[in-house]
C-alpha cells in the first residue's frame, strides 16, 4: 500500500512539472531532474530498510549512504519568475527534500543500536594457522564475533594497549561472541583453528556515535624484536658479518711481465670464525688498478639486503641455486664486469697445496676444491660453505700473457641464528 502510495504521488509531480515545462529554463528543468532522482533513489532505499527494520541488524554502510545523500541532498526552486504549477511543483521538490531529511535523521538514531559496523565478512574461507585481525574500538561500543566452522577453533582477544588478555574461548565448534567494550584501545582478535578447515567469519561493532560508522584503519609493520617482547615470534636467521677489515687488494702481473718482476699468482689466507657456515665474498676484477667507491662495502650491502627481505620467509639453505635468502642477496650487488678482466680463482682447504701454488712449484698438478673454484672468473658475488673449517685459501691467477689484472676481494662470514620480530600497531 505505501509503495502505491508513493508511485501514485510520483506520477502526479511528475505530469504538473511537464505540463509547466515552458516556465522553466533548461538549466532549471536539469537540476529538477537531477534532484527528483536523487529523492527517489534515497526514499526507495529507506522504504526497503523500513520494511526490515523489525527483522534485521543494519549494516553500517547502508546507513552511512543515506546520511551521505541527506547531507548533499538541497533543493533551492529558481528564483526567475514561474507560473503557478512549475512553482508549486518546485517548492514541493524542495519540502520533500527536507522531508526526508528529518526522517532519515530520525529512521538513523532509532536503529543506531542494531547498525553493525563490519572489520570483516570472510565466507568459506580457508583457516590454516593463527590468524589476527586488530580493530579500534571506543569505551561503550559492543564487539560482535561470528565465527563458523566444523572442527574446534580457539579466540583469544587482546587489548594491544595494555598488552593484556580480556577473553579467551578454546576449542568450540564455531563461536559467537559479544563483548561490552570497556576501554577505548586496538584490539586484537586472535583465531587459532585446531586443523586447516573452512570458515565463515563476521566481526563487526556497534556503537553510539555516527561518527564511528567510518571505520579507523589500523595500520601494521613488522619490526626487530627480542625473545621477550609482546606478541614475538622466532624464525631462522643469519648474522653476517667482515672477515677482513678492509678489502684485499692484489696486483696479478701478465705472465710475461711475472717473468721479470711480480707474480701472476696470489693466495689470501682466510681464517673462519667458530660458528661459520658459509663464507660470502664479493670479487671485482679490472684492468684498471684505480679503486671504486664500491669497495668496501660489501657488508653493508648485504646486511642491508638481507633486513629487506628477511620477513619474507624465504629459506635460508636452499636445495637449488636459484633459491633462499643467501643467493638472492649475493644477487642484489653484483660488481660491474669488464670484458677483458677475468682470472682462475682457486678455493684450498690445504695450507701446504696454497703454497705450492703461490710458489709455482704444483708442476701442472693443483690440489684445489673444485666444486667451489672458477675458471675464467670475472667480477661476481659467491658463496663458499666452510661448516667444520678454521680456514680456506683462496688463489687466484691471471692467465693473460701480456695484460695486468688487478683484484679487490671482500669475505663475509654467515651465522645461523635465531631472530625474533613483532607486528607494530599503530593509527595514524
Amino acid at each position: 500500500m505505501k509503495k502505491a502510495l508513493y508511485l501514485v504521488s510520483l506520477l502526479l509531480l511528475t505530469f504538473m512539472l511537464s505540463c509547466s515545462k515552458s516556465s522553466l529554463s533548461g538549466e532549471e528543468l536539469e537540476q529538477y531532474n537531477s534532484t527528483l532522482e536523487k529523492v527517489e533513489e534515497i526514499e526507495q532505499l529507506l522504504t526497503e530498510l523500513e520494511e526490515s527494520a523489525e527483522s534485521v541488524t543494519f549494516n553500517a554502510k547502508h546507513i552511512r549512504k543515506l546520511i551521505t545523500f541527506s547531507e548533499c541532498l538541497q533543493y533551492t526552486p529558481p528564483t526567475t519568475e514561474m507560473d503557478s504549477a512549475s512553482e508549486r511543483v518546485c517548492k514541493e521538490l524542495q519540502k520533500r527534500c527536507k522531508v526526508l531529511e528529518k526522517h532519515i535523521d530520525k529512521f538513523a538514531k532509532n536503529n543506531l543500536h542494531r547498525t553493525h559496523v563490519e572489520i570483516v565478512n570472510e565466507q568459506d574461507i580457508i583457516l590454516e594457522k593463527k590468524t589476527v585481525y586488530p580493530v579500534y574500538l571506543l569505551r561503550g561500543e559492543k564487539l560482535h564475533i561470528d565465527v563458523k566452522t566444523k572442527n574446534p577453533i580457539s579466540l583469544n582477544i587482546y587489548n594491544y594497549n595494555t598488552r593484556t588478555t580480556v577473553k579467551n574461548i578454546k576449542n568450540q565448534r564455531g563461536i559467537s561472541y559479544i563483548m561490552d567494550v570497556e576501554n577505548g584501545a586496538i584490539y586484537l582478535i586472535e583465531l587459532t583453528p585446531s586443523s586447516a578447515q573452512y570458515a565463515d567469519i563476521k566481526v563487526s561493532y556497534t556503537t553510539k556515535s555516527f561518527d564511528r560508522f567510518y571505520i579507523t584503519r589500523i595500520k601494521e609493520r613488522t619490526v626487530d624484536a627480542v625473545a621477550s617482547d609482546y606478541g614475538a615470534w622466532s624464525t631462522k636467521g643469519i648474522k653476517i658479518e667482515p672477515i677482513f677489515d678492509e678489502p684485499r687488494k692484489f696486483t696479478l702481473r701478465g705472465q710475461l711481465k711475472a717473468a721479470f718482476s711480480g707474480s701472476y699468482r696470489g693466495v689470501v689466507a682466510v681464517q673462519i670464525p667458530a660458528g661459520t657456515t658459509d663464507i660470502l665474498y664479493r670479487m671485482r676484477i679490472s684492468t684498471n688498478e684505480a679503486d671504486s667507491s664500491s669497495d668496501g662495502e660489501f657488508n653493508e650491502d648485504m646486511n642491508y639486503s638481507y633486513k629487506q627481505i628477511k620477513i619474507l620467509g624465504l629459506p635460508i639453505y636452499e636445495s637449488s641455486k636459484s633459491t633462499g635468502i643467501l643467493n638472492t642477496i649475493l644477487g642484489e650487488y653484483t660488481p660491474l664486469r669488464e670484458e677483458d678482466a677475468y682470472i682462475n680463482m682457486y678455493v684450498f682447504n690445504s695450507g701446504a697445496h696454497a703454497k705450492k701454488f703461490n710458489d709455482r712449484k704444483t708442476n701442472g698438478n693443483i690440489v684445489y676444491d673444485i666444486d667451489h673454484s672458477i675458471m675464467g672468473m670475472q667480477s661476481s658475488n659467491g658463496r663458499i660453505p666452510v661448516k667444520g673449517k678454521k680456514t680456506i685459501y683462496l688463489g687466484f691467477e691471471n692467465e693473460r700473457t701480456r695484460y695486468n689484472n688487478y683484484v679487490w676481494v671482500e669475505v663475509l662470514a654467515s651465522k645461523p641464528i635465531t631472530e625474533y620480530f613483532k607486528t607494530e600497531y599503530y593509527i595514524d
